[in-house]
């Protein structure tokens, strides 16, 4: 369940604008942008290819995400990537099926999926510097239809979390000398298909300053932390922060439930306090004095 409170989102930015417009407190033009197809789809990446920055000469990007694990008003963010780029991938097995009873004239893709499974963990603590991120999870394993039967298909798919290009690169070098190998072991055909779905979201530094001093003035310097944690999640806005210079921040929504919980409960009177955020961003940025 896709469960991260963007109906909250979309009120604090309608909040924002409605108040802009009526009160004009601001000198110039601002583009309100409401991100569509976050994450699956990279909504914000078409926005960027179709012209968005040049076509309302937007100059910086300043975005902001709910945080149900953040304690409710707090305004957390961090200068430089703040979460990571997410690779999606998917393996396909093809042996010869036939009959359990009778492996020897079959081509079981069953074990070779296992040995990759086990091999792209191996990529993680056996390749990567331990002082450098890299998530490899396999999500998916589909293989089989009955007890007595050797498939001749099996499929396995997961992700690739990571922060810097040269460990993405060194992942999927790997994830296809394994596969390779692997092929050659079980003597079954197999398929990579690895596609880079978001980058990684990288902040500002300047721009995470001002952000910072404008949180301040919502919600009490206190409650404001400028060198929170990044996080392996991905968000599709990295697109517009590597087209322009800008801040991502995430505002503390507190309670039990994680982002893509069915019982996900988005807190509305954080609703408020994004709205003022974005509004007071567009005022000190750009003052009518």
């Amino acid at each position: 369940m896709h469960a991260c409170g963007h109906d909250g989102h979309t009120a604090m930015l309608l909040g924002a604008a409605r108040y802009l417009a009526e009160t004009r407190n601001f000198r110039g033009r601002v583009a309100l942008i409401f991100q569509p197809a976050e994450e699956a789809g990279s909504g914000a990446k078409v926005m960027v290819d179709a012209g968005i920055m040049d076509r309302f000469d937007i100059a910086r990007v300043f975005a902001l995400h709910n945080a149900p694990d953040h304690a409710p008003g707090t305004i957390t963010t961090a200068p430089g990537p703040i979460m990571a780029g997410a690779d999606n991938f998917t393996v396909t097995v093809h042996g010869k099926g036939g009959h359990a009873a009778y492996p020897h004239d079959c081509v079981d893709p069953i074990p070779a999926v296992v040995a990759l499974v086990q091999g792209f963990s191996s990529i993680v603590s056996r390749n990567t510097n331990p002082l450098d991120e890299l998530v490899i999870s396999l999500t998916q394993i589909h293989a089989g239809s009955a007890n007595n039967i050797v498939p001749p298909s099996a499929t396995c798919g997961g992700t690739v979390r990571t922060f810097d290009p040269k460990v993405q690169a060194m992942a999927m070098t790997r994830m296809h000398a394994l596969v390779a190998g692997t092929a050659a072991a079980y003597g079954v055909e197999i398929e990579l298909d690895y596609v880079i779905e978001e980058l990684p979201t990288v902040n500002d530094p300047a721009a995470v300053e001002f952000a910072v001093a404008v949180a301040g003035e919502i919600v009490g310097p206190a409650q404001v932390d400028a060198a929170v944690q990044r996080r392996m999640g991905a968000e599709d806005c990295s697109y517009m922060l590597m087209a322009r210079p800008g801040a991502y921040v995430f505002l503390g929504m507190g309670g039990d439930a994680q982002w893509h919980d069915p019982t996900y409960d988005f807190n509305d009177d954080m609703v408020a306090i994004g709205a003022s955020y974005f509004a007071r961003l567009v005022e000190r940025a750009q003052p009518l004095a």
